[in-house]
Order: C-alpha cells, then sequence, then structure tokens
C-alpha cells in the first residue's frame, strides 16, 4: 500500500505521468526495491497461505511448505528445501511447453 500511495502522491504533484505507471515503476516504489525477488519461499507450521507476505514479490517464487515450526527449523530442514527446489522446472509464468518452444 505503501507504495502505490507514495505513486500517487508522485501523480498529484506532476512528478509522474499515469502513463508512465507500469510494472518497472511499481516494483522501484516497493520498499524492497533494492533486493531482488525471491526465488524460494518456505512456509513452515503446515499452513499453506502466504499471509500477505511479499505478494507482489513472491510473484514468481517457488513455494515450499513444511510442517515443521520455525523454531524447530533447522539445517536438515532447509536442506530438504533446497533438494525439492532443484526439482521444480522453473516457468515465470509460463507453461512447459512454452518454454520447451523457446530453447
Amino acid at each position: 500500500m505503501n507504495a502505490v500511495k507514495s505513486i500517487a502522491n508522485e501523480v498529484k504533484n506532476d512528478r509522474l505521468q499515469i502513463e508512465a505507471i507500469d510494472q518497472d515503476i511499481l516494483q522501484k516504489y516497493l520498499c524492497t526495491s533494492d533486493f531482488p525477488d525471491p526465488e524460494l519461499m518456505i512456509r513452515t507450521s503446515g499452513e499453506y497461505r502466504i499471509s500477505n507476505f511479499l505478494l507482489y514479490q513472491l510473484a514468481y517464487a517457488e513455494l515450499y511448505f513444511t510442517n515443521v515450526r520455525w523454531p524447530e527449523f533447522r539445517k536438515n530442514n532447509l536442506y530438504e528445501a533446497l533438494i525439492d527446489y532443484q526439482g521444480r522446472e522453473r516457468r515465470f509464468g509460463k507453461t512447459s511447453k512454452q518454454i520447451n518452444e523457446v530453447s
């Protein structure tokens, strides 16, 4: 919401044209704009939701869910998540067929 409010303020004060607002502009105004988007999000405690956590930034992230609660999450749990991640096909919003057509 802070990003949207900042963009609206820029438009209101004639420092940004509405036509210029695109995905890159939104990304620029996010509080995480200086960081790369996550590639893997690990959700602990058996919950199968992301609870509004980094909604925009997680668009193409791989999600990993585990029943282990955060205080008990250890190196071997991270290892399991990374092994799972390595077996994934990263498609970034495309289908497998679309990716193979480009190759």
